[in-house]
């Protein structure tokens, strides 16, 4: 009965083993796992068409796209087709700004409106002093203005200081609305904060100063915080929840929400995030290696789920894993257009997840949880393998010895047979 029991118990464990091993293999291939599961996520959320790219080992390694760009006119999305990215001009953007700092033309901890001189943050109650580019670049500068909504293209766009100022289609003047430094708080208000003090400080637009610096050093040569007119021909049309065509709409805050680019020169921006494979530094000329690792250090809490524990860097999410490598990440979503990047610097991977629909952030979410999740079974496979080995080993031994014992006669069955 024992024995039996031992067998069972083998067995339990060794198919445990298999279907660990099973899970931690199957889930290694990122790129045949996005190739087939993009399409049918399309289908399944109404997304007309999405661009994907894959870094691994710090270089791009895939670039694909699906489905359709326009579907009046049926031009198809492909890896250089130009998306509208949103809020992931923000981590973008955290790069001109630290190349800044990195230069001593900024000081991260230095009250904002000591650059200052075309705009002023309103009187408040609380103190200005507190509002700093370290803290507008990690939300956490109590500002107001969580996003905005965009403009028509035939409509003329405000200047800077109108923005700032409220005349933004409906989000509001940018002012302190809680204690500068007392919390996360999301405000897509302190990057265009961040947009004036990077025009302030250099003299120029920031679109330009944005495009030398950080995007043609990247070699994002398809991508610009203006809606340039050679990016015009190869931009998606934008669509609505049920499928609507909208208009491409236009925004004064750049820096926030403002970045036209392709899966194809994200991904190279994802790349940067991490070492080469021939051994070219993270930063690729834009920042050190010190800067991305301060960047990279979480700085404001924003949940404390201690699972997905969610935290704020110098531009972008940070999750840190069990094993203690982290996720970079930053999602977008602008009428008509949501997108996803994640990059592993640790693991020297990431993905670019670009969409033209309002329900492409339901795909991003969906894709990207499917990707992360591995990740732990991944960890667990790690932990689990070594345990069941043993446990087989120890279960063989015990099973060794009784059988053994079971072949060996006792002393007293022998005397039993001597009388």
């Amino acid at each position: 009965m024992k024995r039996r029991i031992l067998v069972a118990l083998i067995l339990v464990l060794s198919v445990s083993l298999s279907v660990t091993i099973y899970y931690s293999l199957s889930n290694r291939d990122d790129e045949s796992k996005l190739d087939t599961l993009t399409p049918q996520l399309m289908e399944k959320y109404g997304v007309p068409g999405t661009a994907v790219s894959l870094v691994q080992d710090g270089e791009v390694a895939w670039l694909e796209g699906y489905g359709l760009a326009d579907r009046d006119r049926g031009v198809p999305v492909t890896a250089d087709t130009v998306f509208q990215v949103a809020s992931i001009s923000k981590a973008v953007t955290s790069w001109g700004v630290m190349r800044l700092v990195e230069s001593g033309r900024l000081e991260l901890d230095a009250p904002v409106e000591q650059y200052l001189t075309r705009w002023h943050l309103p009187p408040s109650s609380y103190d200005a002093s507190g509002v700093t580019i370290r803290r507008l670049l990690t939300h956490s500068a109590g500002l107001s203005v969580g996003g905005y909504p965009g403009l028509d293209p035939g409509t003329q766009l405000p200047s800077l200081e109108e923005s700032l100022s409220g005349n933004n289609g409906g989000a509001g003047e940018v002012s302190i609305i809680m204690e500068p430094g007392a919390q996360f708080s999301y405000s897509g208000g302190g990057y265009t904060l961040l947009q004036l003090i990077v025009e302030e400080v250099t003299g120029e637009t920031f679109s330009a100063y944005m495009q030398r610096e950080v995007l043609d050093t990247l070699g994002m040569v398809h991508s610009s915080f203006d809606w340039r007119d050679d990016l015009r021909p190869a931009t998606a049309m934008a669509y609505s929840e049920n499928g609507t065509l909208l208009p491409n709409y236009l925004f004064t805050e750049q820096a926030a929400a403002g970045l036209y680019t392709t899966a194809s020169d994200l991904a190279r921006f994802v790349a940067a995030e991490m070492p080469g494979r021939s051994g070219e530094p993270a930063g690729r000329g834009v920042l050190s290696q010190d800067t991305l690792a301060l960047m990279f250090t979480p700085a404001v809490e924003i949940n404390e789920n201690l699972l997905f524990k969610l935290q704020r860097g110098l531009g972008q999410e940070i999750q840190t894993l069990p094993d203690g490598s982290q996720l970079i990440q930053h999602a977008g979503g602008n009428r008509g257009w949501n997108s996803f990047l994640m990059a592993n610097p640790g693991k020297a991977m990431g993905v670019v997840i670009l969409t033209n629909s309002d329900n492409g952030r339901a795909l991003c979410l969906d894709a990207m949880t499917q990707l992360v999740i591995p990740i732990y079974i991944g960890m667990i496979t790690r932990i689990l393998i070594p345990v069941l080995t043993l446990g087989i080993a120890i279960c063989a031994i015990f099973l060794f010895k009784g059988s053994i014992s079971s072949r060996q006669p006792s002393h007293r069955s022998q005397e039993t047979r001597a009388l």
